[in-house]
């Protein structure tokens, strides 16, 4: 049985019990509890200030919405087996500890669908790589390019299996030789996109494909712009190549910035409706990427500095307070109140510092607190 973690990194948390995993099982296989009953259930818990350790969320959703029954549940567990396919539930060992740091508060799911290699390709450092299904002749080369500049660098590629970008961006990594991970929009198992079964198998050799949904679930619009959440999380930085105005990449990249992520966007002409993206970001605040090579020495420097971690090493520019306040962050959200009562800061400082650390980017404010970026 694996074991699980506690969020923020304060130490082991019981591991599930048989029956909590085989709860999660029923709960996924359901259908019911999907990304926004989640939030919505997470929401209510920090709220009600209770705890929201994996367990937790588990009772809270079964009570909820309630849980597939044993026909159900026999049905995805033999298509679980069928496609060599695995559950990984939040706070395991096996789940991506990019994605854990995003956990509850910043759209991590409760529970995955995995099959491929998977160790250690969600163990390293990775970059998403994201952009329209429609892109021109430059952002394919530009996309595949940057697949195979990181993999042979050593990160791992993170997207989307989307047409375009996306697949561009696997298959460059591929031909580098490296890992790749795709979030699919679907269930395992489904042929989506057509015709694109030679490309998964080859990712799930390479790395993994992933997926919220339970096996055989088709496509609907809805669950391809959840999923970008995990996309966005898996990785510590985002790149969008190409996108149009309203996309889906632009979305991706907006959950990045707000899960304390890097994101970088390729410029592209003013008269390019595929630029409408990246000069988005651009006039936003994302990094230019003017070069490959200069994006994947910098990937590559923060990765070491940060041991994988997203958040920069900044502990040595920060005031007194604010590296006090910094010890006490978690991905759990952290109220004033309660910064100030486990830091017996005054006021004042604590929200000097906690501004301090927003603007240092070692921190990011959510609707409930602040999280360790």
């Amino acid at each position: 049985m694996t074991s699980s973690r506690s969020p923020g990194g304060r130490g082991p948390a019981p591991p599930l019990s048989r029956a909590q995993r085989s709860g999660v099982l029923r709960l996924a296989a359901g259908g019911r509890a999907d990304a926004a009953v989640q939030q919505q259930v997470l929401r209510a818990l920090l709220d009600a200030g209770s705890s929201c350790a994996p367990a937790d969320v588990i009772a809270a959703l079964d009570r909820r919405v309630g849980s597939c029954d044993d026909i159900g549940l026999t049905r995805v567990g033999a298509r679980l087996r069928a496609l060599h396919a695995t559950l990984i539930v939040a706070g395991d060992d096996d789940y991506p500890p990019h994605l854990w740091d995003a956990w509850p508060e910043l759209g991590a799911p409760l529970w995955l669908f995995s099959t491929g290699a998977r160790p250690p390709a969600i163990r390293r450092p990775a970059v998403a790589v994201v952009g329209t299904r429609r892109p021109s002749t430059d952002g394919l080369r530009t996309a595949t390019a940057l697949g195979a500049a990181l993999a042979e660098a050593g990160v791992t590629v993170v997207s989307g299996m989307a047409r375009g970008i996306d697949q561009a961006a696997h298959r460059g990594a591929l031909d580098g030789g490296g890992t790749t991970i795709a979030v699919l929009g679907t269930g395992l198992g489904v042929d989506y996109p057509a015709r694109s079964g030679d490309l998964r198998l080859a990712v799930a050799a390479s790395g993994a494909l992933l997926s919220e949904l339970p096996p055989g679930a088709g496509p609907r619009p809805w669950q391809f712009l959840a999923r970008n959440r995990i996309i966005s999380g898996l990785a510590i930085a985002t790149v969008v190549v190409e996108g149009r105005e309203h996309s889906g990449a632009l979305q991706t990249a907006r959950l990045a910035g707000g899960q304390g992520r890097d994101v970088w966007a390729v410029p592209g002409s003013i008269n390019a409706p595929a630029s409408a993206a990246p000069l988005a970001l651009l006039r936003d605040g994302a990094i230019p990427l003017t070069g490959i090579d200069d994006f994947v020495t910098a990937i590559s420097g923060s990765a070491t500095s940060t041991g994988g971690r997203s958040t920069p090493d900044v502990a040595w520019q920060l005031s007194a307070d604010a590296t006090t306040l910094l010890d006490l962050l978690g991905a759990v959200p952290a109220s004033t109140d309660a910064l100030m009562a486990a830091s017996t800061l005054p006021a004042h400082a604590v929200l000097a510092g906690v501004a301090e650390l927003v603007d240092r980017g070692a921190g990011v404010m959510t609707p409930h607190g602040v999280v360790r970026s």
